[in-house]
């Protein structure tokens, strides 16, 4: 298995695309501004399918073309009930967005629970509940490539702010201490923005989770 960045949007944002070079299919994470181009740039030199976009929560910079690429390949959306108000009125964030900008809804075509076991590319992809960001925060754990897509809730040395519509603060440190910080310590975290890091590496250095 593959798992190739693309760097997205206004705040910096990666989306990160999940390839089986030996079917060639692909999984996308997250639709933020640019995507689609990043997508179609990357597949004129690795051609490959997209069986699923997993969208980590409903913040406007993190599914601002999901119904874009929702549309134009024909590939379903999998998010987190919680913030199906945020998908259906992106304007719910627009005075927390870029000046201007106008995101079109996205309507999921599948809701997903904690701990939900999804079965993509020939792996399981294990749905872990994080709220506290958002209400319907979620990360996607792949045990078999010790990888983990975190969304907005953890980041290199820091985790995700709890000051917009629907943080709790309190919420997220006790949802990432109990549902990412117990995964192997070798687990790869693949964040919403900024560098990779590690399970262990959260444990033992990041100070809001000391």
């Amino acid at each position: 298995m593959e798992c190739h960045r693309f760097l997205c949007g206004p705040i910096g944002n990666n989306s990160y695309l999940v390839l089986d070079p030996a079917s060639g299919g692909s999984v996308l994470i997250d639709g933020p501004i640019g995507v689609c181009a990043a997508y179609e740039e990357f597949s004129q030199k690795r051609p490959n399918g997209p069986v699923a976009l997993l969208l980590t929560h409903g913040h406007w910079d993190h599914m601002a073309e999901a119904a874009q690429f929702q549309k134009k390949f024909s590939v379903p959306v999998y998010a987190h009930g919680a913030d199906l108000a945020l998908f259906r009125k992106p304007a719910i964030m627009s005075s927390f967005s870029a000046p201007g900008l106008e995101i079109p809804p996205c309507e999921p075509d599948f809701l997903l629970g904690d701990g939900q076991r999804l079965p993509f590319l020939g792996k399981e992809w294990i749905v872990r509940a994080v709220a506290g960001h958002s209400p319907g925060g979620v990360a996607y754990y792949l045990p078999a490539e010790g990888w983990l897509f975190s969304g907005d809730s953890l980041f290199h040395h820091t985790i995700g702010r709890s000051d917009l519509p629907g943080g709790d603060g309190e919420l997220l440190v006790a949802e990432l201490r109990s549902r990412i910080l117990t995964l192997p310590p070798h687990t790869r975290v693949f964040p919403g923005h900024g560098a990779e890091t590690t399970v262990e590496e959260e444990t033992l250095h990041n100070p809001h989770l000391l």
